[in-house]
């Protein structure tokens, strides 16, 4: 592999860069232009699209050109595009020929210096016609005037004539360009004036062009090679002139043309591996991915050099920041689609992005949306000749959430699937497009933020080496770094190592990474930003991580492991989250017991509860409090066994009025209300605490605590403005009849 060299779209300067066989065309075009009768001018046209070598065909011709013998032969290189003003177009064009005549002289230097004189005196009546024709512009009435094919001499030249006729005395412009036509011809030397890309000049600059080239500068000896894409330049005839065929009109100018050979599809494939060889590596089980790539995308996008040229040097600029970091077979697909498809690039651009925050759980993708962006895919193909039904296996290979298969015939389905392509993990490990961790990269050149790589897993299993410390504060760290959607880096850890192979999690210290999960996940909780529905992201990504070792790790070492983070971690608020899911899913409080959400047996739950129970306690109801989740640590300490404990502690700090309102607004948060069942899992009577508060509030109406704890009740059972007190007398009725003694599960979370 060797540095990347860019080409830049240069066209080739020696024969030993024919890939397509241009040197041979380019031998016979030389020719023709040299051979042709010397008593008149000639026009030869090169025509193929954009991109199609034309210009690398152009510099074959020049190069055969110049290697004849140079005192017969010159050949000339006008650039009109570099002219600022149109009107220097003559003088400039010229002066070419005045230099032309010149080497010819240069290179005959005969002893005799016959040809030296003759030289002199054409070159030196080059420049008189130059000066007498004067600036363009005062002769653009008269130019105006021509017609493709009509003769040079009678009213155009005389009319020629009477303009240059202010401008000095002398011979006529008549007489003067017969006298340098004569002189052109006893010279016995072939002038051949090059021009490339005379379609990318405007409108006005090509019809002064075409005029200038075939009636004005006309001459015995001198030919004119003109490059161009013929539908591009037809179209600014007719914008320049006004004329309505701008292909008949190009007929009258150009003698011959012809076509630069197409390249086979073949060639230019073959052509782009070899050169993305010299530069780029693919792994072996990646290399037949790219090379169906450069089969079928490049089969549709490498049409001409100019777009393998592109895509190549776009790959130079790409790979050196990329090199090991993304996959090869990918990168080259989009780079494709970048340069032959530019509006579905952007589509897919777009896509990836929410993709990515729809993996790491911060945004919601609704049918509608779906839908809508299913829309605009459809809309960019089409602008870019692409079709869903063609196309759609080749976008599911390097896109994530792509479905072919619709099960719901009302629906576009097509996108954001929660089908499983293949495992997350893999796609992250080799680095694919698909990978939420990798997918930014491939566009913005720099790891996103989030980006989760090789070395962030080395640095872990680093860090479990040094212990249960080292893992915390390493992914502490991870979660200060955010992407652009708001994930952050331990999220997107978490999220890959979920899906990671039974045989890769058996051979890893387990239980150090797990105890240092746990021990992180209370800071990593604290913002708040990352909570889905009251409950902080990064718990239910750790959770699901365990759910993951519970299937791929032996039973007991497993349960042991759980075991000991209930013993020992430091985050309450994390083990308290586990602690509720297990209570509820083991049927320990509630009807709806479920077993997908047990991580122990019941056994091993009635063991995780003791523990829990002891470390509330030990903690004191004070402190429980003052945590950021006490909303769910009260709920779960009371849920898995502990209300009657927790009833004597708050019956014996009830009295305190002030204490009592704290308490009580600690059982609800901003996503939740105050119910009546809920109040239940810590007072025996809640309808007496209710009335209590009730009174407070009577008493003091501008007491705010009071106010919110009966605003939340009210707003739990609906009522608006309907008799509070006829609700009271009922709930007390049902209490005394013993109706509402089991309490309810509680809020979800913690405000």
């Amino acid at each position: 592999m060797s540095e990347p060299i860019f080409h830049g779209d240069r066209p080739i300067q020696s024969e030993n860069e024919d890939r397509f066989g241009f040197a041979a065309l380019a031998h016979r075009v030389a020719e023709s232009l040299t051979t042709q009768a010397a008593n008149k001018g000639f026009v030869f046209g090169l025509e193929r699209k954009w991109g199609s070598g034309k210009s690398s065909l152009l510099a074959l011709t020049l190069l055969r050109l110049r290697g004849m013998n140079s005192a017969k032969v010159a050949a000339v290189e006008f650039r009109p595009w570099l002219i600022g003003d149109r009107d220097q177009l003559l003088s400039a064009l010229f002066e070419d020929l005045a230099k032309a005549i010149a080497e010819l002289q240069h290179a005959a230097g005969d002893a005799t210096g016959a040809t030296k004189l003759a030289a002199n005196d054409v070159a030196e009546q080059v420049k008189s016609f130059a000066r007498h024709l004067g600036p363009v512009g005062k002769l653009a009435g008269a130019l105006g005037m021509f017609v493709p094919g009509a003769s040079i001499a009678g009213e155009l030249l005389e009319k020629i004539a009477a303009a240059a006729a202010e401008q000095a005395d002398g011979p006529t412009l008549v007489a003067q360009k017969e006298k340098l036509a004569e002189a052109l011809l006893d010279l016995n030397c072939r002038i051949v004036v090059a021009i490339d890309d005379v379609d990318r000049l405007e409108p006005k600059e090509v019809a002064e062009l075409l005029r200038l080239v075939r009636s004005v500068a006309d001459f015995p000896n001198v030919s004119y090679l003109l490059c161009y894409d013929a539908t591009a330049l037809s179209r600014a005839i007719e914008t320049g002139t006004g004329v309505a065929s701008g292909t008949a009109y190009l007929e009258k100018i150009v003698q011959t043309e012809v076509a630069v050979p197409r390249p086979e599809s073949f060639a230019l494939r073959r052509w782009f591996s070899s050169e993305l060889q010299l530069f780029a590596e693919c792994s072996e089980e990646r290399i037949p991915y790219l090379q169906q790539v450069i089969d079928e995308t490049g089969g549709r996008v490498l049409e001409n050099p100019r777009a393998v040229v592109r895509i190549l040097d776009s790959l130079r600029v790409y790979w050196p920041s990329l090199m090991g970091r993304v996959d090869l077979a990918d990168l080259v697909w989009l780079r494709m689609i970048a340069v032959g498809s530019p509006n579905f690039y952007r589509w897919v651009e777009e896509y990836l992005v929410t993709f990515v925050a729809l993996a790491g759980g911060r945004v919601h993708v609704s049918s509608e949306e779906r839908e809508a962006m299913a829309k605009q895919m459809d809309e960019a193909m089409k602008l870019d000749c692409l079709d869903w039904e063609k196309h759609q296996f080749e976008l599911e290979r390097h896109l994530p959430g792509i479905q072919f298969q619709s099960f719901d015939k009302n629906k576009d389905e097509r996108l954001f699937s929660r089908a499983k392509r293949a495992s997350p993990s893999q796609d992250a490990k080799d680095k694919l497009l698909a990978s939420p961790s990798h997918a930014r990269l491939y566009f913005t050149l720099i790891d996103p933020p989030d980006g989760v790589t090789d070395l962030d897993i080395t640095d872990l299993l680093a860090a479990a080496r040094d212990g249960v410390n080292a893992v915390a504060l390493l992914l502490i760290n991870m979660g200060e770094q955010k992407g652009d959607t708001g994930a952050t880096k331990v999220e997107r850890l978490l999220d890959q190592l979920r899906y990671m192979e039974q045989d890769v999690l058996l051979g890893w210290p387990v239980e150090i990474l797990i105890m240092g999960l746990s021990n992180a996940a209370d800071e990593l909780a604290k913002d708040a930003s990352g909570d889905d529905w009251g409950y902080p992201r990064i718990w239910y990504l750790a959770k699901d991580l365990l759910r993951r070792l519970k299937v791929a790790l032996p039973e007991e070492r497993f349960d042991a492991a759980l075991q000991a983070l209930f013993q020992a971690s430091t985050s309450l608020g994390f083990l308290t989250y586990l602690l509720r899911d297990e209570t509820f899913g083991h049927g320990f409080f509630g009807n709806r017991p479920d077993p997908n959400e047990r991580l122990t047996s019941r056994d091993g739950f009635d063991a995780v509860r003791a523990t829990m129970l002891k470390r509330y306690s030990a903690v004191g109801l004070d402190q429980v409090m003052e945590e950021q989740r006490a909303t769910s640590m009260l709920y779960a300490w009371s849920q898995a066994g502990g209300r009657d404990d927790l009833i004597e502690l708050v019956v014996a700090r009830a009295s305190d009025e002030a204490w009592l309102l704290t308490f009580i607004q600690k059982l609800y948060g901003p996503r939740s209300t105050l119910s009546l069942d809920g109040l239940a899992s810590f007072f025996k009577s809640p309808v007496s605490i209710i009335r209590r508060v009730y009174a407070l509030l009577e008493t003091d109406p501008e007491k705010q605590a009071a106010r919110n704890i009966i605003h939340s009740i009210k707003s739990n059972i609906h009522l608006n403005n309907g008799d509070f007190e006829a609700v009271l007398v009922e709930w007390e009725a049902r209490e005394s009849g013993g109706e509402g003694g089991d309490a309810a599960a509680g809020p979800p979370e913690a405000p």
